[in-house]
């Protein structure tokens, strides 16, 4: 037994540790939460996605969402193919449509990209310990605890990126062309997913690049990739297959006459001086607490310094991809500045910088203060350091899924009991893929994917819903209005349109038959 434990106490160490985090944070109560907390919209449009797919027969070509735009919600984006929502589908099929599903498979795919993330470090410094710490301090930054287990697909694409690394790494090793195959597998998916989750790739073309104009050698004492043609075919299926599904997602939202998810830049330079300043402003207030505590985001700002000031300490191809990264992210910041107001999950792009740095001060101190490694001393001032941390993520998760907090407090919790309230509505003979129109609600799918109902919402219908606008939704095949908050049955022009009640859930959701209108 003994014997095992020692061959295997990195995996058994780095389960251990996030089975512990993962516990500590809640995430068993989370596995049954529907989409809710910061930023719910993008959840939902996630969740939507999903569950599209798996109640309208599974055709990868079909991505649809539950709000219905120009289009009967036909929609995609131009840098985000639907392929991690189209395997939560699948397990849909097999374990039935759960929300948990969706969150646990997008936190195995990051803590599998996390643990080889840890395994090249450990493989490198030849310690057993230090490299899983380094994961569980990225496992306790709040914003990676709270979308690790969540709906975005950032955090999947970041996942199967580190899964690229790793395939690289192994490639880097041993020379086995099919490891850079690999390599470039996983890089096409997590672009096709999220094309800012190719940082990493484009460091590596960049490498690839003056390798063949020999200025790589120079630096590095020996070239990476011998015959260099060989490799072009792997980085081209990487590009091509981006710009091939760039090229059908803009005809497929050409053919349903919509288009939703953003595909332009929002650049620093485009607000003037004031906006600039109150964006910044609001970064720091609201969404800076969440990425690092602000004693461990100085001190891996200190050591990121000090690693940079020191490039003679440092393999040639790890201190050129992270000033490639560093340079990589404050582009991508730049570009995306007005995006970062108000989506804190942007970070979660800049992920590789952190875990890069760590782990060149792991292998700093592994090749010039070995001993230090190995310290009972050091190694329980790490876990003391996980353990702050993770303190402080759990309090921001805690803060963040309160009823009562700014980012809650704005939604019906009735809309939170979805079995029994699609008992009540199918009971109305009211379901899937009946069309409604839902208020108030600014955003797509927030509501209708609660309700597991097509339809429209306030969003894109100049500002709050009236009569005339919910008679022009009947129009277009909305049968049902649906109300979660009193405040609207009291509008002085909404009353033409409630004048059918069918019931209402819990006294704060109500139910109107709006079919006349259809005429």
């Amino acid at each position: 037994m003994k014997p095992f434990l020692i061959k295997y106490r990195f995996p058994i160490f780095y389960v251990a540790l996030m089975l512990s985090l993962c516990l500590f944070y809640g995430y068993v109560k989370m596995f049954s939460y529907s989409p809710r907390s910061t930023h719910q919209w993008r959840q939902a449009d996630t969740a939507s996605l999903v569950m599209n797919y798996y109640q309208d027969g599974l055709n990868f070509f079909k991505p649809r969402m539950h709000f219905i735009m120009g289009g009967e919600g036909f929609v995609t984006g131009a840098g985000e193919a639907p392929i991690f929502y189209y395997a939560a589908a699948l397990c849909y099929k097999v374990f039935g449509p759960h929300d948990g599903i969706y969150r646990l498979l997008s936190l195995l795919m990051f803590l599998l990209g996390l643990f080889l993330m840890a395994k090249i470090i450990s493989i490198e410094a030849k310690d057993w310990f230090s490299p899983v710490i380094l994961a569980g301090i990225i496992m306790t930054a709040p914003v990676i605890a709270f979308y690790s287990f969540n709906f975005t697909p950032n955090i999947p694409a970041q996942g199967l990126a580190m899964v690229g690394i790793w395939y690289f790494y192994r490639f880097y090793k041993t020379k086995f062309i099919k490891f850079f195959y690999w390599s470039m597998f996983f890089y096409t998916l997590a672009g096709l997913i999220k094309i800012m989750a190719l940082m990493s790739f484009i460091v590596l073309l960049g490498i690839y690049l003056l390798d063949i104009l020999g200025l790589f050698k120079k630096v590095n004492h020996k070239r990476i990739f011998e015959k260099a043609i060989k490799f072009l075919p792997g980085f081209l299926m990487v590009v091509g297959m981006i710009f091939l599904w760039k090229l059908w997602a803009d005809h497929y939202n050409e053919i349903h006459k919509t288009s939703y998810f953003l595909s332009k830049t929002r650049p620093y330079w485009s607000v003037d001086t004031g906006e600039q300043h109150r964006i910044f402003e609001r970064i720091n207030l609201i969404w800076f607490p969440s990425y690092l505590h602000l004693y461990t985001f100085r001190g891996l700002a200190a050591i990121g310094a000090l690693t940079l000031l020191t490039p003679r300490r440092h393999k040639p191809i790890l201190y050129l991809s992270l000033l490639a990264l560093g340079t990589g992210c404050f582009a991508f910041f730049m570009l995306w500045f007005r995006q970062f107001e108000g989506h804190d999950y942007y970070v979660v792009e800049m992920i590789l910088v952190p875990i890069l740095i760590m782990g060149m001060f792991i292998l700093f101190l592994k090749k010039y203060i070995p001993k230090v490694l190995s310290h009972w001393i050091f190694r329980i001032a790490l876990l003391a350091l996980v353990a702050f941390n993770a303190n402080y993520a759990k309090e921001i998760l805690d803060f963040r899924y309160d009823q009562e907090n700014v980012f809650m407090n704005y939604f019906n919790p009735d809309l939170y009991k979805k079995e029994e309230l699609h008992a009540f509505l199918k009971d109305l003979g009211i379901q899937y893929p009946d069309k409604v129109v839902s208020a108030p609600d600014t955003s797509p799918n927030n509501t209708l994917y609660h309700y597991n109902l097509l339809g429209w919402t306030e969003l894109y219908l100049g500002g709050e819903m009236h009569q005339h606008r919910v008679k022009q939704c009947a129009k277009a095949g909305a049968k049902y209005l649906l109300i979660h908050n009193k405040k609207y049955l009291e509008k002085e022009n909404m009353q033409e349109v409630l004048i059918h009640p069918m019931g209402n859930f819990n006294n704060s959701i109500f139910v109107f038959d709006i079919r006349e209108f259809q005429e």
